[in-house]
């Protein structure tokens, strides 16, 4: 059970931030605070758009997974796997079209090879 609630935690996580992201792509770049209203309309749009409300929904689902998680098993074996979302995130940053470095793969190849080790040394 500690597995699934895990798991479900970091991908709802790495979700959220991919469906933020979106809704940034949606309302633009940041036009900057010279005109308070103008600012005000982009927070406004981002905030209520849906990929924002559906982020925050998945933050929250998250959220209680995560404690159930921490009800479980120790902080210093459950905390690193928080970085399975970076392969979520990689994943999307390829389907948008982002550049992606050999110094980032590389990166998160090391990130991963440190989990295996973590996953190795599992409470069970």
């Amino acid at each position: 059970m500690v597995w699934f609630f895990l798991i479900l935690s970091v991908v709802l996580g790495a979700v959220a931030q991919v469906l933020m992201k979106e809704a940034m792509r949606t309302v633009g770049e940041f036009p900057g605070v010279d005109d308070i209203g103008v600012a005000m309309r982009f927070f406004m749009g981002a905030v209520f758009s849906w990929q924002m409300l559906t982020a925050l929904a998945c933050y929250g689902v998250s959220f209680f997974m995560w404690l159930g998680v921490l009800s479980r098993s120790d902080l210093s074996f459950a905390r690193p796997f928080v970085s399975l979302g970076y392969v979520i995130v990689i994943l999307y940053g390829f389907y948008a079209g982002e550049r992606m470095t050999t110094e980032r793969l590389f990166g998160i190849a090391l990130v991963m090879v440190g989990l295996f080790f973590i996953a190795r040394s599992s409470q069970g």
